[in-house]
């Protein structure tokens, strides 16, 4: 999903060198609850879907998860793809055929997962979905998601735009671009869906006219804002959204090469809060951002593993709190020991 690795993501690759990692954040209406290392769970056997490792947060994503399990005594197998739905559903009967005690998932797509789902469910397999939550209104099909509310993401996103508009002084009327994470995916449907309800709602007068996926990498979504901006640019365009802030520093390049002042009369809001977004948000170029720490997200996914592998109750969905970022309280995104 993302492509530069983000300060709580360097703390918490450190923190996992050295053993220290622990706790886990708080589910929106309940904590998912911790299982006691060893015991019942030594020895048995989980099955870890996941995404691409190129990126840096699904790579500290799982290395907290790996790293909390292991220690548990969990046998961990471990497959990825490039958000390859097809691919995933061939990991998924390849699992099943194993027999392994629980199967964990990070969904390539939303949609395409529901039949494997049920696949696994037919074979007596426990399931925890991580990260990205199902486009499905069959909760049974998993014991326990744990990951962020992309459609709050997206909402938070739109009210950090307008209220950056608002501070700039460019007004709620105009032009807003976007810029979305790979198609199908849970977090891209959610952020994107968010974004667009929560903008009519607080601001009417502003009109998203182009969208482009960047694929959550910098590369390409500098590709896709230019051209946005070639096709639609212009005095009108007055904000634009990157669902990761890897790809918002791409549309900070783009916006730059095209004439605008990304932070005076173009408004740049994100989410993650990277260390692009991070460093963006201190000169002033992007002005929100959302706070997801990787380290606390594969630690949340372990601690419901676990206690699904014991036998224990756990929330069927359970958020992790992902606080809006500004220039206020950007020095978050730097204290992941603090948190």
């Amino acid at each position: 999903m993302y492509k530069r690795a983000t300060l709580v993501t360097v703390l918490a690759i450190s923190a996992i060198a050295i053993g220290s990692l622990a706790g886990c954040a708080a589910s929106t209406s309940t904590s998912t609850p911790a299982a006691t290392a060893g015991g019942s769970v030594h020895g048995k056997k989980v099955s870890f879907l996941t995404v691409t490792q190129t990126c840096a947060y699904c790579a500290a994503q799982a290395a907290a998860f790996q790293a909390k399990l292991k220690s548990a005594g969990v046998d961990v197998t471990t497959v990825t793809t490039n958000f390859d739905a097809a691919e995933q559903a061939q990991q998924v009967n390849q699992a099943i055929s194993t027999r392994p005690d629980a199967i964990v998932i990070w969904p390539a797509d939303a949609s395409a997962i529901v039949p494997s789902l049920e696949k696994i469910k037919q074979a007596g397999i426990k399931v925890v979905i991580s990260t990205s939550i199902p486009s499905t209104s069959n909760t049974s099909l998993w014991a326990a998601f744990t990951g962020p509310n992309n459609v709050s993401l997206g909402e938070a996103s739109a009210r950090s735009l307008v209220a950056g508009l608002k501070e700039k002084g460019l007004g709620l009327s105009g032009d807003i671009l976007e810029i979305t994470g790979t198609a199908g995916a849970a977090s891209t449907i959610g952020r994107t869906d968010g974004f667009k309800a929560e903008l009519a709602r607080e601001a009417p007068g502003l009109k998203i006219v182009g969208s482009q996926p960047g694929n959550w990498d910098q590369t390409i979504a500098t590709t896709a804002a230019a051209a946005l901006f070639s096709q639609f640019g212009g005095d009108k365009v007055i904000g634009i959204y990157g669902e990761a802030d890897n790809m918002v520093a791409g549309i900070i390049t783009a916006a730059d090469r095209a004439g605008y002042k990304p932070g005076k009369n173009l408004v740049v809001v994100g989410s993650d809060c990277t260390i692009d977004g991070y460093n963006n948000i201190k000169n002033g170029s992007q002005y929100a951002s959302n706070l997801q720490d990787p380290a606390k997200d594969g630690q949340n996914v372990a601690s419901a593993t676990l206690a699904v592998l014991e036998g224990k109750p756990v929330p069927n969905i359970a958020y992790m709190k992902t606080p809006a970022i500004t220039a206020a309280n950007v020095e978050l995104c730097a204290a992941a020991d603090g948190k």
